[in-house]
């Protein structure tokens, strides 16, 4: 496929990150949905509250990158990929409903990662090139 390489992810950091923690949110909104069909001990309901727990954590910092990718990173595909996921994710049933509440926090988490990306990009213009490696 077009535009899926090594090179686009190193283009695009961020969006590739956030596709991935989508993509394994989806897994969790899905195995949430199995696991509460089939939970007829309290032992099963425990594993369904922990993948929707964490495809709940997951959810608006990763929406949050594949926006960042879709404004700032010069490649689109891995944000527009994202944000595909997270809308088909939303999609699927009323269960994965109750990720809508994170995106409240959206913004926050957006300008949580423009941060994050001003820091690390100050942080390595302060590193000259030819500096030695300590870790030798």
């Amino acid at each position: 496929m077009y535009g899926w390489d090594g090179n686009t992810a190193k283009a695009a950091p961020i969006g590739a990150t956030s596709v991935f923690a989508l993509a394994v949110g989806a897994v969790c909104c899905l195995a949430f949905h199995v696991f509460l069909l089939h939970s007829r001990t309290g032992f099963v309901g425990q594993w369904a509250a922990a993948f929707i727990v964490a495809a709940y954590l997951l959810f608006a910092p990763a929406v949050a990158g594949s926006l960042y990718s879709v404004l700032f990173e010069s490649s689109k595909a891995f944000g527009l990929a994202g944000l595909a996921v997270a809308g088909l994710t939303l999609l699927t049933g009323r269960e994965s409903l109750i990720l809508l509440d994170g995106l409240l926090l959206l913004p926050f988490w957006f300008l949580g990662i423009m941060g994050v990306v001003k820091f690390v990009r100050w942080r390595a213009s302060k590193i000259p090139a030819n500096a030695p490696d300590l870790n030798r």
